[in-house]
């Protein structure tokens, strides 16, 4: 019985491979599964740039391709599949029950792909500055944004019983409370935190990271080469320093939610022809790069002290040669009569001798100076040394003469009181 039932078993595994043979023979039952998004628009949008070779992160060896020109290569194979994942994740969490968002990217290249993500799925952003304790202390940022809206109750009052100084500055305040809290007026209005972060740059918000990190908060990020994969739960390697990559990989994750509340998608699914890119911005041909150059202050003034030896030595001296006057005494004797011409040659011999005897005075160096300074407090020490030695010798010859003079006084007394 157990061999019957055995060949029953082989029978009909046979049949079904003969069945999957002739459907592939045929062509027919084969569905094609569309990418997410091509490898060519993956490509065109430089998804593969990665940082230079001594900038990469060790962690994110697995995600590198190969190198070229000291640039690292990001694998697209697994971008593309990072992103179909997130994508798919992402419509099931909103599928299940209503998520709330918050898109984080600070830098440049985000700043208009996060708003604009922002804005389709109906939650909160920041791309200006993240606030240290958004999410970790975050009843005192609900706190500002009330402030926020109260001033700007009063703003639309034109500051009733304020002075115009003090409307000035209340409108200062309303312009940078705007800039920061724009994106994050409705998390006070719900009084809760979101449930999920996209990050397109954890390192330049690696704060924010950490603070949904410690809160519990899923976490997507657009990891470079460079970049650490830690804290992320989902990764999706890829150039985080173009317009157009970061603009691509926002807007699929942005399409996931959209799909799962029923409305339309940009990117995700579509034809290479339908997606449009941004353009990166151009660089100003005249603005200049600036180099850092290491400066040393000993070597700067040394270096001037030998450019000023060279130029103008201390020791040398130069003699004025004088210059010839016969066309003027040509001149004279013409014009003027013979006495005249006798005083204009004396004059003129006069002013020769005084230039043959005119020497230029050498430019003095700071060494020169230096010196000079350091001969003249030798020389007042000198001085000083022999003031005191002449004083000492004074008061000792004095010294010896009144004791001459009383030796003398007592030999005189003696010989009277003999007599």
């Amino acid at each position: 019985m157990e061999e019957k039932d055995k060949k029953v078993v082989v029978e009909k595994a046979l049949e079904a491979k003969t069945e999957t043979d002739t459907t592939l023979e045929n062509g027919e039952g084969l569905e094609a599964t569309p990418e997410i998004i091509s490898r060519e628009k993956l490509l065109e949008a430089g998804v593969y740039f990665g940082h230079r070779a001594y900038q990469w992160n060790p962690k994110m060896k697995q995600y590198i391709y190969g190198k070229r020109l000291g640039i690292h290569i990001i694998d697209i194979s697994k971008t593309q599949k990072a992103l179909e994942y997130a994508y798919k994740i992402l419509y099931k969490m909103c599928q299940k029950s209503a998520i709330s968002f918050i898109w984080v990217g600070t830098k440049k290249h985000a700043k208009k792909a996060i708003e604009d993500a922002a804005m389709r799925t109906n939650s909160v952003y920041v791309n200006e500055r993240w606030l240290g304790g958004t999410l970790t202390n975050s009843q005192t940022i609900f706190k500002s944004v009330k402030e926020l809206e109260r001033l700007e109750e009063l703003q639309k009052t034109e500051y009733e019983g304020y002075s115009k100084k003090e409307g000035l500055l209340f409108d200062k305040k309303i312009a940078k409370l705007q800039k920061n809290l724009n994106g994050i007026r409705k998390l006070a209005t719900k009084n809760s935190l979101p449930q999920v972060m996209i990050c397109a740059s954890p390192i330049d918000d690696e704060i924010a990271i950490k603070e949904a990190a410690k809160k519990g908060i899923k976490i997507f990020t657009i990891n470079d080469t460079n970049s650490k994969p830690d804290l992320s739960d989902f990764v999706i390697p890829a150039n985080d320093d173009s317009v157009k990559s970061i603009t691509l990989i926002l807007t699929v994750l942005a399409d996931a939610i959209c799909a799962a509340k029923g409305n339309p998608e940009l990117f995700a699914y579509k034809k290479d022809e339908e997606i449009i890119l941004p353009e990166d911005p151009k660089k100003d041909p005249n603005k200049k790069n600036f180099v850092k150059r290491p400066f040393m202050k000993k070597e700067a003034d040394d270096a001037q002290t030998s450019l000023t030896e060279t130029s103008t030595p201390a020791t040398e001296t130069k003699i004025v040669e004088s210059k010839p006057v016969e066309t003027k005494v040509e001149v004279a004797k013409e014009e003027k009569p013979v006495k005249e011409t006798k005083k204009v040659t004396k004059t003129i011999k006069k002013e020769e001798a005084a230039e043959e005897v005119k020497v230029e005075k050498p430019k003095k160096t700071t060494k020169a100076k230096t010196e000079e300074k350091v001969e003249e407090v030798k020389e007042t020490k000198k001085t000083t040394k022999k003031t005191t030695k002449e004083k000492a010798t004074e008061t000792k010859v004095k010294e010896e003469k009144a004791t001459k003079a009383k030796t003398t006084k007592k030999a005189t007394k003696k010989e009277e009181v003999k007599e």
